[in-house]
């Protein structure tokens, strides 16, 4: 009986995803990118690198990855996309598809140029969605 909350415990953070690498991170084969003009770099643009933590928490939906309102891409768990966006601020979004909850989430991000920018997509314990700037 003591042991049940500890169980629960670890259930529980088990859930939450975990940050990936961007060198660890698979590349979104090609059937699941939808903007593929943003995959080649051209003057005036910046990239930008979208990756999806690993781990359990939303893994059964890929997330649908938004640039300016415009679908980019479908991401599954620890995967990652590298777009050339047009150099200035954009609005990144993400929302799961099929069955799976966890709303909607965006970020503004600010391209220059010779300066890459990361973005990541996590699911926290509740299942909600989460899209921050990341180091990893």
């Amino acid at each position: 009986m003591r042991s049940c909350p500890l169980v629960v415990i670890l259930l529980l953070t088990s859930c939450a995803t975990t940050p990936i690498s961007v060198e660890h991170a698979s590349v979104v084969p090609a059937s699941r990118i939808l903007a593929a003009q943003m995959l080649a770099p051209s003057p005036r643009t910046g990239s930008l690198v979208i990756k999806r933590d690993s781990g359990f928490m939303g893994s059964a939906c890929t997330m649908r990855v938004f640039v300016d309102g415009v679908a980019v891409a479908d991401l599954e768990a620890a995967e990652k996309i590298e777009l050339f966006v047009p150099l200035g601020e954009h609005i990144v979004g993400v929302t799961s598809n099929g069955i799976c909850g966890g709303g909607t989430a965006e970020a503004a991000v600010v391209l220059v140029p010779e300066r890459q920018r990361i973005l990541r997509i996590a699911s926290g314990q509740s299942g909600d969605i989460y899209l921050h700037p990341t180091a990893f």
